[in-house]
């Protein structure tokens, strides 16, 4: 009896490490779930932590979050998650992202034109 246990635990173990150390993962470095949908990317996800969280996250406004809501951004679908971004590609590019008020009272936390840029190409890559 103790070696069957012994042989089912050292058999789950393996199983577990053998999972951790051959899930897939993106060129980002996220993990991609097996549904297909990926993570943000941690470079991204910095940049929308500092400049988005405070409105679309799940703390954040109730109107902002019926419109992209981070918190609950790998529950989207593939194609959902492409359309977000090129509309926040689009809104961070004009300006218009983060609103002006936001803008006035963070300005350490406003995106700077390379993370406006990696957003854009973040938006492409999903787009594509």
């Amino acid at each position: 009896m103790r070696k069957t246990s012994a042989f089912l635990w050292i058999s789950f173990a393996v199983v577990f490490f053998l999972v951790l150390a051959f899930r897939p993962v993106n060129a980002s470095g996220s993990v991609k779930y097996a549904e297909g949908n990926p993570e943000l990317p941690d470079s991204v996800a910095k940049i929308i932590q500092k400049a988005c969280m405070d409105c679309h996250g799940a703390d954040g406004n109730s109107m902002a979050k019926m419109r992209v809501n981070f918190s609950s951004w790998n529950t989207y679908d593939t194609k959902r998650q492409a359309d977000k971004a090129n509309d926040i590609s689009k809104k961070v590019s004009k300006g218009s992202m983060p609103p002006g008020k936001w803008r006035k009272n963070n300005p350490g936390n406003i995106p700077t034109q390379a993370e406006v840029d990696l957003i854009k190409n973040w938006a492409k890559a999903l787009n594509n």
